[in-house]
C-alpha cells in the first residue's frame, strides 16, 4: 500500500484532534501510484468508514461497506482512506479489477500500522 505525503500531516493532526479518516474511496485509475498523490486517479464512489479498530498495538484497521445495489456497475482498480476535507492518505492500485453486477457486496479493510 502507498501512503501519501499527506498522511504525515493527517497523522500529526489527528494527535491534535483537527483531521481523522472519514471516508475509502473507490475509483477505477491505474496510474502508477506517487508519494505526492492527492486523489484517486478516478475515483468513482466514496462511502463513510464504519469501524475504527485500535485492537492491536500500533494499529488502526479502516473498514467501509458498500452494498449490491450501490456497488452495482462498478469497476474497481483502486481506492484510499480519505478525510472529510478530501485529503487521501494511501492509495492501492489492484493488478486487475473487479466488476460488480449488482448481486455482490464489497467490504474494503485497510490497516495503517506505526512503528519506530
Amino acid at each position: 500500500m502507498g501512503i501519501t505525503t499527506n498522511a504525515l500531516n493527517v497523522v500529526a493532526a489527528s494527535l491534535a484532534g483537527s483531521s481523522t479518516p472519514d471516508f475509502i474511496a473507490v475509483g477505477t485509475g491505474s496510474t502508477a501510484f506517487a508519494s505526492g498523490n492527492t486523489a484517486l486517479a478516478n475515483e468513482t464512489d466514496r462511502n463513510q468508514i464504519n469501524t475504527y479498530d485500535l485492537g492491536t498495538p500500533e494499529e488502526v484497521t479502516l473498514v467501509s461497506n458498500w452494498a449490491p445495489p450501490e456497488i452495482s456497475g462498478t469497476i474497481l482498480k483502486e481506492f484510499g482512506a480519505i478525510t472529510t476535507g478530501s485529503v487521501l492518505l494511501n492509495r492501492e492500485i489492484l493488478t486487475g479489477s473487479l466488476v460488480f453486477t449488482g448481486e455482490e457486496e464489497l467490504q474494503i479493510q485497510q490497516t495503517f500500522k506505526f512503528f519506530i
